[in-house]
C-alpha cells in the first residue's frame, strides 16, 4: 500500500510538472504533440485535449511533454514547471493547515483565507530551508566536506511515505508538499538535463547571439541525463543497502 501510495505521490508532482510546461507552451502558441504520464513505451493514448495527445506509458516513473524545439527555447515554459510545483506546495500547505496538524505549538488549524496566507508563509519558509540545505550539500561535496550520507532515493522516500502515512492524511499531504518544493528547486540547477541548465543554455544562446546546433544541444542533455540516472543507481544501491 505504501508503495502505491509513493507512486500516486510521484504521479501528482509529475503531472503537475509537466502540466505547467504544457499549459505555458500553448498560451505560448507552440505546439505540444504529447503529454505522457510515465515513460515509454506507450501503454495506451487515453485522449487528445487541445491537440495534444495524453498517454500513459508503461513506466511509472515521471511523465513528459514532448514540444515544438521553440518550446525548449522558450524561458517561460522551461520554467513553468517549476512555478507549478510552488504552486502545487502552496496549496498542499492550505489544505494541510486547513485539515488542521500538530505543529510546535500544538495543534494548528486555519480557515481558507488564513490557511491560504500561512500556506504561501511556509512554501517560503520551505523554500529558504531547502535552498540552504542544498547549496551546503553541493558546498560539501566540491570541497569534500560533505557527502551524499543524507540522500535519499526513491527506495528511501518509500521508507518516508510509510512513516508519514501512519502518522495520517495531513502528514502525507504536507510530506508531499515538501517533495514538490524540493523537486521545483531542483530542476532548477544549473545542470543541462534539468530545467535550469536548459535555461543556462538558452541565456547562452542569447547571449552569443546564435544557437547551439540542436546535435550538440541534444549531446549535452543526453550526457547530463545520464550522469543524473548513474547518480540515481547509486543513491538507491545505498538506500537498499541500508535496509539489509
Amino acid at each position: 500500500m505504501t508503495i502505491i501510495i509513493f507512486l500516486i505521490i510521484l504521479s501528482v508532482l509529475v503531472i503537475a510538472h509537466e502540466f505547467g510546461h504544457f499549459w505555458i507552451a500553448k498560451k505560448a502558441g507552440v505546439g505540444v504533440k504529447e503529454f505522457g504520464i510515465g515513460f515509454p513505451p506507450r501503454a495506451r493514448k487515453l485522449f487528445s485535449w487541445m491537440g495534444t495527445d495524453f498517454t500513459l506509458n508503461w513506466l511509472p516513473f515521471g511523465g513528459f511533454v514532448k514540444m515544438e524545439d521553440e518550446g525548449e527555447r522558450k524561458i517561460s515554459v522551461l520554467i513553468a514547471g517549476v512555478v507549478a510545483n510552488f504552486i502545487l506546495a502552496w496549496i498542499l500547505f492550505t489544505i494541510v493547515l486547513m485539515l488542521g496538524i500538530e505543529g510546535q505549538d500544538g495543534f494548528v488549524q486555519r480557515g481558507l483565507f488564513d490557511g491560504l496566507w500561512h500556506g504561501l508563509l511556509t512554501t517560503g519558509k520551505i523554500t529558504w530551508l531547502t535552498i540552504g540545505a542544498i547549496w551546503h550539500l553541493l558546498a560539501g561535496a566540491f570541497t569534500g566536506q560533505g557527502s551524499l550520507a543524507d540522500v535519499v532515493g526513491p527506495v528511501g522516500l518509500v521508507g518516508l511515505v510509510g512513516e508519514a502515512k501512519m502518522l495520517g492524511l495531513s502528514y502525507v499531504l504536507y510530506f508531499t508538499a515538501l517533495i514538490s518544493v524540493n523537486l521545483a528547486i531542483i530542476n532548477l540547477i544549473p545542470v543541462p538535463a534539468l530545467d535550469g541548465g536548459r535555461i543556462l543554455l538558452v541565456i547562452i544562446e542569447r547571449v552569443r547571439g546564435k544557437r547551439i546546433s540542436p546535435k550538440l544541444f541534444n549531446m549535452i542533455n543526453l550526457a547530463s541525463f545520464a550522469l543524473l540516472i548513474l547518480l540515481m543507481v547509486i543513491i538507491t544501491v545505498r538506500d537498499i543497502h541500508r535496509l539489509l
